[in-house]
């Protein structure tokens, strides 16, 4: 893997590094309204961006991992 491949994997990471929070932040945001609103529409609309909020932070996680131990493998490897 060249250099440039290395790079690229690194800043894919870093990007994933800075976006995993925000998911965190915006799952947290949606659940504050979801338990300020008593409407069963809107509790139920909040909690349904919440649950999508952790969804991508699931993916965002496990797609780091695997980014992670492809940059881990390479280091080994030199």
């Amino acid at each position: 893997m060249a250099s440039r491949e290395v790079r690229d994997l690194e800043r894919k990471i870093e990007a994933l590094i800075m976006a995993i929070p925000r998911e965190e932040e915006a799952y947290e945001f949606y659940m504050e309204l979801h338990n300020e609103y008593e409407e069963d529409s809107s509790k139920d609309m909040f909690l349904f961006l919440a649950n999508q909020e952790r969804k991508h932070k699931d993916s965002l996680e496990e797609l780091l991992a695997k980014l992670e131990m492809r940059l881990a493998e390479f280091k080994q490897q030199t």
